[in-house]
C-alpha cells in the first residue's frame, strides 16, 4: 500500500489513537483483541449473518490498524509486539475464512474451494514478506497487502453480500496471486 494511503488512514483513526494511548491501553492487548473479533466474525460469516459478521470484520481492521499506531505513539515498538501482531493477523485471517469456507460448504464445493485458495494466496502474500525479511530484504510491494484485502473484503461484501461474495474472493485470489509474483521476482532481483 502507497505510503500516502498509509499516512491518509493514520489521519483518519488519529483521534481513536490518541484516546488510547492517554489510556494507558497496551498495544499487544489491541493485538490480542483481534482474536475473539475475528472468531466472532467467522462464526457469523458461518452462519450467513452477513451484518454481524461484518461489525466484527470491521473490528478486526480496526484492531489490526490501531495496534501498531498505539505501540508508534506511545513509543512501546518492539520485535516481540511486532511478532505477536504477525501472528495474531495469521490466526485473525483463518479464522474469517474458516466462516466463509463452513458457509460455502453446505452451498458449493467450487466455492469453498475458492475460499481456501484465497486464504491459501492471503497467507502465501504474508510468508513471503516475512520469508525476506528472514534473509535480510525489505518486501512490502505488492498489489494486494493485507490492508488492501481486508478494504476488499469489507468493502466488497458489504456492498455485494453472499450473492457477490464469490467475485469479491475471485479478486483477492487473483490479486494475491500477483502480489506473490510480484514479491518473489523482487526478492530474486
Amino acid at each position: 500500500m502507497r505510503e500516502e494511503y498509509k499516512n491518509l488512514g493514520r489521519k483518519f483513526i488519529e483521534p481513536l489513537t490518541i484516546l488510547i494511548v492517554k489510556t494507558k491501553i497496551s498495544p499487544n492487548l489491541l493485538t490480542l483483541l483481534g482474536i475473539p473479533f475475528s472468531i466472532a466474525a467467522g462464526m457469523f460469516f458461518s452462519l450467513g449473518n452477513r451484518w454481524m459478521g461484518l461489525v466484527f470484520l470491521f473490528l478486526v481492521a480496526l484492531m489490526d490498524t490501531i495496534d501498531g499506531e498505539v505501540a508508534r505513539k506511545s513509543q512501546k515498538l518492539n520485535p516481540k509486539g511486532a511478532f505477536l501482531d504477525s501472528v495474531i493477523d495469521r490466526f485473525s485471517e483463518i479464522f474469517i475464512y474458516a466462516g466463509f469456507f463452513y458457509y460455502y460448504l453446505h452451498v458449493s464445493h467450487i466455492l469453498s474451494l475458492l475460499v481456501f485458495g484465497t486464504l491459501s494466496f492471503s497467507l502465501m502474500v504474508s510468508y513471503i514478506r516475512a520469508r525476506a525479511e528472514g534473509i535480510g530484504k525489505e518486501c512490502k510491494i505488492g498489489l494486494m497487502e493485507r490492508p488492501v484485502r481486508f478494504a476488499v473484503l469489507i468493502l466488497g461484501f458489504l456492498i455485494l453480500g453472499y450473492r457477490g461474495l464469490p467475485y469479491v474472493l475471485g479478486l483477492i485470489f487473483l490479486g494475491s496471486f500477483y502480489t506473490i509474483i510480484q514479491r518473489v521476482m523482487y526478492v530474486f532481483k
